[in-house]
C-alpha cells in the first residue's frame, strides 16, 4: 500500500515564488465568485429574474399552451432562462471592481517586491508554505515590522527605503492566509494559523495579532473565530450587497489564557 505524502509547513524560498504571487491573486478574486454566487440567489435578485421573465414571456406570447402538451410547456424555458444572463451580468458587473482594484492593491504592496526581504525584517514576521508532498496548497504572512499597518501601494523609491527599516511592531499583520479548497473541509487553515500565531508571539514586543477578514471568505473567517481572534473596527462595506471587511484581533493575554486553559 501506497504510503501517504507528508505534510509540513516551512518558510517561503524564492523558488516559490510564481506560485505564491498566483495564491495570493486566487485569495482575493475567490471572494468575487463567492459574492456573485450570494447575489444571484438573494431574494431581490430573484423576484427581478421572475418578474423580467413573466414580462419577457408575455411579450413574446410563450406562456403553455395546453393544446400542444408537453411541448407547450417547454416553450416557456427560454422566456424564464434568457433574462437571467443579463440579470447575472449586471451582479457581476457591480461586484467586479472592487475586488480587480483589491487584487492590483495586494499585489503592488511593498512585501511582493521581495517577500524574502521583506519578512526577514523583523524576527516576528514571517512568510510560511505549507506543503503537502511536493505541492503547494497554502500560505500565511505575518507582517511584524514597523510598517506593519502600512498598507500603501509601492514606489521604486519607498521600497528602497522601506526595505531597509528593522524592527518590531507592538501590533503584526497578517497580509496573506489561504488555503487550497480541497483541504478545507478538515480546517487546515487552522495548522497554518496556530503555526504564525505561535511563531510571531515567540517575540515578546508583540502585543496583538490583527487582520482584515469578511464572510466572502467563510473558511478564513471561521478559522480566526475558531483560533480567538475577535471582531473589529469595520473597515468598508463591498459588493452589489454591502457584506462588512472588519479588522479581526488576537491579543497576546487572550492567547495565553487560552493555551493555559
Amino acid at each position: 500500500m501506497a504510503e501517504l505524502p507528508a505534510a509540513r509547513i516551512r518558510a517561503y524560498t524564492p523558488s516559490d515564488e510564481k506560485q505564491v504571487r498566483f495564491m495570493v491573486g486566487q485569495a482575493q478574486m475567490e471572494s468575487l465568485a463567492y459574492a456573485n454566487n450570494r447575489a444571484y440567489f438573494h431574494p431581490l435578485t430573484l423576484a427581478v429574474w421572475i418578474g423580467l421573465s413573466s414580462m419577457f414571456a408575455q411579450y413574446m406570447k410563450w406562456w403553455p399552451n395546453s393544446a400542444y402538451g408537453l411541448w407547450g410547456w417547454l416553450q416557456l424555458l427560454p422566456a424564464f432562462f434568457a433574462p437571467a444572463v443579463p440579470v447575472m451580468f449586471f451582479v457581476d458587473w457591480k461586484n467586479r471592481p472592487f475586488f480587480e482594484e483589491n487584487v492590483e492593491k495586494v499585489l503592488r504592496r511593498i512585501d511582493l517586491v521581495n517577500l524574502q526581504s521583506y519578512y526577514a525584517r523583523s524576527p516576528a514576521s514571517g512568510f510560511w508554505i505549507l506543503e503537502y508532498g511536493d505541492k503547494l496548497i497554502g500560505l500565511v504572512a505575518v507582517d511584524a515590522s514597523l510598517d506593519a499597518t502600512n498598507d500603501e501601494q509601492v514606489t521604486k523609491q519607498t521600497s528602497e527605503q522601506q526595505l531597509q527599516r528593522k524592527g518590531t511592531s507592538r501590533v503584526a499583520t497578517i497580509r496573506h492566509f489561504f488555503a487550497e479548497e480541497a483541504f478545507r473541509r478538515v480546517n487546515i487553515e487552522d495548522d497554518l494559523l496556530q503555526f504564525a500565531v505561535e511563531s510571531t508571539f515567540a517575540d515578546k514586543t508583540v502585543t496583538s495579532i490583527r487582520m482584515l477578514a469578511s464572510p466572502l471568505r467563510r473558511a478564513i473567517l471561521d478559522s480566526l473565530k475558531r483560533n480567538g481572534f475577535s471582531k473589529g473596527d469595520q473597515a468598508e462595506k463591498v459588493g452589489i450587497l454591502g457584506w462588512d471587511v472588519c479588522w479581526y484581533e488576537l491579543s497576546r493575554s487572550s492567547w495565553e489564557a487560552k493555551k493555559t486553559s
